[in-house]
């Protein structure tokens, strides 16, 4: 196989983000899931339209010699001060696979080193023993695992369910909600690494998204006060089209009256009536109790998306 052609870059332009655009097409298209995350594409986005202030930290970007389409992308961005600096890589396996992963690793990884180094994260999305491996041998321990669980849609009665905790939800009111919500938000997770602390620039940056419907993002409101929600987002160019819990919460003076089920069910429901048939959501392996409910719902494992972090990626010395 002819050898690739992998250069660095510390910036991004309208021309590559548009390649990396089209390599993440095709990667979709040939593995049937996303070869980045959304965070990363946000950082992507970001970048190229502010010059790269606040977006891709280092690139490193595959092509076979004397062709212009990307057939592979590594990316480290730092999106704020409050995670650490974040890796992703996407090859097509037109591209040798494992080969240009380790490539566009190696290459990503010295150029940070090159550039001061510091601790890293690295998401891989549907991990697998081999990711474990070429992790291990670079210095990165598994940090964390992402489940991605998936139903079938409407959610199944099954004996010994528990009988549903009726809620009233309403749709979400853009240029109204959006103080109360953060609110309710940052309140039940508080102490999550992404969905905590955030601010009305974060969410207005999701309401601007092509796939943000505000009937789809439910409230629970109490007394004038948003007590909970279920923020829903379809999928329908997936393959099955999939019907996402985005976002599920309840604010703290509100637990132990069942609101979390209640919402995620209620959430659901919506997807269904929307015309989805199969339902997902994400959710942290450690956390247990959320694992156990999704479960009783129905749930099953589809994939595991694992970061792994590096405690201090040096410079190479000579």
């Amino acid at each position: 196989m002819e050898a690739l052609e992998v250069e660095v870059v510390e910036s991004v332009d309208l021309r590559l983000a548009d390649a990396v655009g089209d390599l993440l097409a095709h990667h979709k298209a040939a593995a049937g899931f996303p070869g980045l995350s959304e965070g990363r594409v946000r950082a992507l986005d970001h970048g190229t339209r502010t010059g790269g202030a606040g977006g891709v930290v280092v690139g490193a970007a595959a092509r076979y010699p004397g062709q212009s389409p990307l057939v592979g992308w590594a990316q480290i961005d730092a999106d704020d001060d409050v995670r650490l600096p974040t890796m992703e890589v996407v090859a097509l396996s037109v591209a040798g696979g494992p080969s240009a992963v380790d490539a566009l690793l190696d290459s990503a990884l010295g150029a940070f080193a090159a550039g001061g180094g510091g601790p890293l994260r690295w998401w891989v999305g549907h991990a697998t023993d081999a990711d474990d491996a070429r992790a291990a041998t670079r210095g990165f321990g598994v940090e964390r695992d992402l489940i991605q669980m998936r139903c079938p849609l409407p959610l199944p009665f099954r004996p010994g369910m528990h009988t549903p905790v009726p809620v009233a939800t309403r749709a979400f009111v853009t240029g109204r909600d959006e103080a109360a919500w953060l609110v309710q938000n940052n309140r039940a997770f508080a102490e999550h690494p992404e969905q905590g602390h955030w601010d009305l620039a974060t969410l207005e940056e999701r309401e601007a998204e092509p796939w943000f419907d505000p009937d789809g993002f439910r409230v629970l409101e109490v007394d004038g006060r948003i007590a909970g929600s279920c923020w829903t987002k379809v999928h329908r160019t997936a393959d099955p089209p999939l019907g996402e819990i985005y976002v599920v919460g309840v604010d703290p003076d509100f637990h132990g009256r069942g609101w979390g089920r209640a919402l995620t069910e209620d959430g659901f429901r919506w997807l269904a009536s929307s015309g989805m048939d199969h339902g997902m959501l994400y959710v942290d392996a450690t956390n247990t109790a959320a694992v156990a409910l999704y479960r009783s719902l129905g749930m099953t494992t589809h994939h595991v998306d694992r970061a792994y972090v590096a405690p201090s990626v040096a410079p190479q010395l000579d």
